[in-house]
């Protein structure tokens, strides 16, 4: 649905229509099943285009922030167990509902620029190590971006002085900037003092499981909210209106592409439109989305105005950095994002399977990929997601021979 409400707007929005893509001379497409930590099964796959956006795509998002989020857990745990403190903060300012979303970002920006140079708050500042990274919401009040910040605290600082610090901090550089500063309760500063609360804490704040304080920081579009819309949550929003009434959301999800300015590999990407879409979506895509054309609607957010606000955000988060980090944290952080990235690389494969193109275009473009991936975690196999959903081995998927039983027990 994500490409569909794009496809107008090609010229801008390239990457993001063919990521998940196959890339162009591949047949196949490969499925492959792992172990995780957690004693369960992820699925991955090879041979794809990715658009590495970590805000607006429903395909990079997610992995990006696993593992960012992973590589930060573990570089706040290094640098607790040398004895720094460990402090999750959050900063916002005041919106009101008529702001654009980059002119809220605008403030959050120059906000910080403020604070980090004033020379009131320069002693607290110096020596600290930061993760920042910005998470958005929608709701009553319009757009909601607030900063999380995991700050790595020398030892011999005071954090209950610096709470105050950088409170009085924030509040001045935002009237600075010519906004006012969020409600003094709405102000989040938490130390964490053990290290197995690392996890625990951010869990709760996550409010997903298996985050932990790294992903509370970087989870960002993944993340749910109980006091507005995530903004996937504002496009399941909009598409649930399409499937209630189609007429009255066409001029948001396009049934063709013929006419738009599209190149033959994005045509392919998009179709067969909207309404094809609309009659094969899985029980749980329709779920999501009706979810959030409830939500959205108690909130008083229209389903126009949801497609909206969802093409905004996409946007006004094009080139933005979703994490930036100070320097001494950020050499830790890229050791170990190069350390996640290859355990990621070394894991021994459970299963390895391989979608003809056509039948994984077929997934793709009506919304069943990604209930062939919850099938395949679930019940730990491959095949029996595939078999589940009605796909024809050796014409619609493949076990690769190296994968496959030896030749004299498959006769048998």
């Amino acid at each position: 649905m994500s490409r569909v409400i794009l496809s107008p707007y090609a010229d801008a929005f390239r990457g993001l229509l063919t990521c998940g893509y196959p890339i162009a001379w591949l047949e196949r497409v490969e499925v492959v099943l792992y172990a995780d930590e957690s004693g369960g099964h992820r699925v991955g796959f090879g041979g794809l285009r990715t658009c590495d956006s970590p805000w607006a795509c429903p395909v990079c998002a997610p992995a990006i922030a696993e593992r960012r989020g992973e590589a930060l857990a573990r570089t706040l745990k290094y640098f607790h167990e040398i004895g720094f403190r460990i402090v999750h903060a959050v900063l916002t300012v005041r919106h009101t509902k008529g702001e654009a979303l980059a002119d809220v970002f605008g403030a959050l920006a120059d906000a910080w620029r403020r604070m980090t140079k004033s020379r009131a708050f320069r002693p607290y500042w110096e020596g600290l190590g930061y993760a920042k990274a910005i998470e958005v919401t929608y709701g009553r009040n319009g757009w909601h971006p607030h900063a999380h910040l995991a700050l790595v605290v020398p030892p011999e600082r005071d954090v209950y002085e610096l709470e105050e610090a950088l409170w009085e901090a924030w509040s001045e550089a935002v009237v600075e900037v010519g906004w006012a500063p969020s409600d003094r309760n709405a102000y989040f500063y938490d130390i964490v003092e053990r290290s197995e609360d690392i996890s625990e804490v951010a869990h709760y704040v996550a409010k997903t499981t298996n985050w932990g304080i790294g992903a509370e920081i970087t989870g960002g579009p993944r993340k749910k909210s109980t006091e507005g819309l995530t903004p996937l949550q504002l496009l399941g929003a909009a598409w649930w209106a399409y499937l209630e009434d189609p007429e009255a959301m066409a001029s948001w999800f396009p049934e063709r592409v013929d006419d738009l300015d599209l190149d033959e590999e994005e045509v392919e990407a998009v179709s067969p439109g909207a309404r094809a879409l609309a009659e094969s979506a899985p029980l749980t895509f329709r779920e999501f989305c009706r979810a959030s054309f409830w939500r959205a609607k108690t909130l008083g957010i229209t389903p126009d105005e949801a497609a909206w606000r969802w093409i905004e955000f996409v946007e006004a988060t094009k080139g933005r950095k979703a994490l930036t980090t100070s320097r001494a944290l950020g050499l830790v952080f890229k050791m170990k994002l190069e350390e996640v990235e290859r355990e990621a690389k070394k894991r021994v494969p459970i299963e390895i399977i391989q979608l003809a193109r056509h039948t994984y275009l077929y997934l793709l473009r009506h919304a069943k990929l990604s209930y062939l991936v919850h099938l395949a975690e679930a019940l730990g196999s491959l095949q029996r997601a595939c078999e589940l959903l009605g796909l024809v081995e050796n014409v619609e998927w493949f076990v690769p021979p190296s994968t496959g039983p030896p030749e004299e027990l498959a006769a048998a």
